[in-house]
C-alpha cells in the first residue's frame, strides 16, 4: 500500500459511511475548492471527482487530464466524464450501491450537493473537513517538501537584499523575490507576498500594489512571503531597514523578537495551541507597545496550504509531533511602521525544530 492508498483508508474508515466524495472542477465549483484534498490522498494535479469507497477510488475527469491522471495516479480507477460530471458521478454512485455519501462542508457547495440528493436519492453525510484534519500532521516526506521551500525562499531573500536600496519600488522587489525563488527552483510563490516599506508596515497584510510605494532612507520593510515545492508551501517573514536603524525602530524589533522567543519556549507536543499564542501576548502587553499588539493567532499550521491547522490561539487543540507551524508575533504602530519575525517550525515530543535559519538576532540595516 503506498503513501496514498494508505491515506485513502485512513480516511475511509474514520468515517462510518459507504464513501467520501472530493469534487475539484472549476467548471462547477469555485476555483481550486478542493485541489489540496484531491492531491493529498492521490498525487494527482488535475481537476475531478474522486469517490473513495471502501473497496476502491474512482477518479473521474475528462480529457484534458485524462493522461496525465493515468500517470500521476495509475493506481486508481479512471472514469472519463466528459460531459455531465454531476450525472456521471451519480451514475458511479448507483452502480456502487452506495447509500451513504460523505463530503466535506467546508469545500462543498449547496448546488453541488442538493443536486446530487435530487438525482440519486441518497443520504449525503456531512463532514467538516475531515481531509484538512488528516493534514494538520505531517510525515517526513512532507515536511523535507516544506523545508526545501524554505530554504529556497531564504536563498532568494539573501539575495535580494544585496540589491536593496532606496529609490526600488514595493512592487519591484516583490517582482524580483518572486523571480528568483522560480530561478532557484521554487514551482510558484505560496501567495501574494507582503512587501510593505516605511508606515505600510503597520498593515500585516499589505500588499505592495496597494500602494507602489518607492523605498526612502530610514524606512522598515517588512517581507513576508514563500515558496512551494511539490505542491507544498513555505512561509516566513523578516523586517529590515533601509539605512541605519534608529532607537525606536530597534527596540520594537527586540520585544519582538522576546515574544517570537516567548511562543518558541512553549512549543512542544501535548501544549495547546493557545498557551503559545499566549506567551507572545504576555511579553508585548509588559512592552511600551501593548496598544499596538498583534490581534490574530500568533500562528498556523504550513503545508499543502499557507493557512492549514492548527490556528494557535484560535484551536482548542493539542499540539502534536509532525505538525508544522509558523510563530509570527508582531506590533503594529500606525504612522510608523510595523515589525513582524516569522518563523516555521515542527513540533517534536519535546519541543520543536526549526525549518527556517535566516537571521532574526538583531534588525539588520539593508541598502
Amino acid at each position: 500500500m503506498n503513501n496514498y492508498e494508505n491515506r485513502r483508508a485512513r480516511l475511509i474508515s474514520s468515517i462510518g459511511v459507504d464513501a467520501f466524495l472530493v469534487f475539484d472542477l472549476d467548471r462547477i465549483l469555485p476555483r481550486s475548492i478542493d485541489h489540496e484534498g484531491l492531491f493529498y490522498l492521490t498525487g494527482y494535479t488535475g481537476e475531478g471527482a474522486l469517490l473513495i469507497c471502501r473497496d476502491e477510488a474512482i477518479l473521474l475527469t475528462d480529457s484534458r487530464y485524462l493522461e496525465q491522471a493515468g500517470k500521476e495516479a495509475p493506481e486508481l480507477i479512471l472514469r472519463h466524464a466528459e460531459g455531465d460530471y454531476l450525472a456521471e458521478i451519480a451514475a458511479v454512485i448507483q452502480e456502487k450501491g452506495i447509500k451513504r455519501l460523505a463530503f466535506a462542508s467546508w469545500r462543498m457547495t449547496h448546488f453541488v450537493v442538493n443536486k446530487l440528493r435530487d438525482i440519486t436519492g441518497i443520504d449525503l453525510v456531512i463532514a467538516a473537513d475531515p481531509v484538512r484534519e488528516m493534514r494538520a500532521v505531517k510525515d517526513t516526506s512532507e515536511i523535507e517538501l516544506i523545508r526545501k521551500a524554505t530554504e529556497i525562499s531564504e536563498e532568494a531573500l539573501g539575495d535580494l537584499i544585496e540589491e536593496i536600496k532606496p529609490g526600488m519600488n514595493e512592487v519591484g522587489i516583490a517582482f524580483r523575490l518572486g523571480l528568483l525563488m522560480k530561478e532557484k527552483g521554487a514551482e510558484r510563490t505560496s501567495f501574494d507576498m507582503t512587501v510593505a516599506s516605511g508606515s505600510n508596515s503597520s498593515l500585516p497584510h499589505y500588499r505592495p500594489s496597494l500602494g507602489r510605494r518607492t523605498l526612502a532612507a530610514g524606512d522598515l520593510l517588512l517581507i513576508d512571503f514563500g515558496a512551494v515545492v511539490g505542491g507544498y508551501c513555505s512561509d516566513m517573514t523578516r523586517t529590515f531597514t533601509v539605512g541605519k536603524a534608529t532607537s525606536k525602530q530597534k527596540d520594537v524589533y527586540d520585544w519582538v523578537l522576546k515574544a517570537t522567543e516567548g511562543s518558541l519556549s512553549k512549543l512542544r507536543a501535548g501544549v495547546l495551541g493557545q498557551e503559545v499564542h499566549q506567551a507572545a501576548v504576555d511579553v508585548i502587553e509588559h512592552s511600551p507597545y501593548k496598544d499596538y499588539i498583534f490581534l490574530s493567532p500568533v500562528g498556523h499550521g504550513v503545508g499543502l496550504e499557507v493557512h492549514e491547522l492548527p490556528r494557535m490561539g484560535l484551536d482548542p487543540g493539542v499540539l502534536e509531533p509532525g505538525m508544522v507551524v509558523t510563530i509570527e508575533p508582531g506590533i503594529y504602530i500606525p504612522g510608523f511602521g510595523g515589525v513582524r519575525i516569522e518563523d516555521v517550525a515542527v513540533v517534536t515530543e519535546d519541543g520543536y525544530k526549526l525549518l527556517t535559519s535566516f537571521p532574526r538576532d538583531r534588525l539588520i540595516e539593508i541598502g
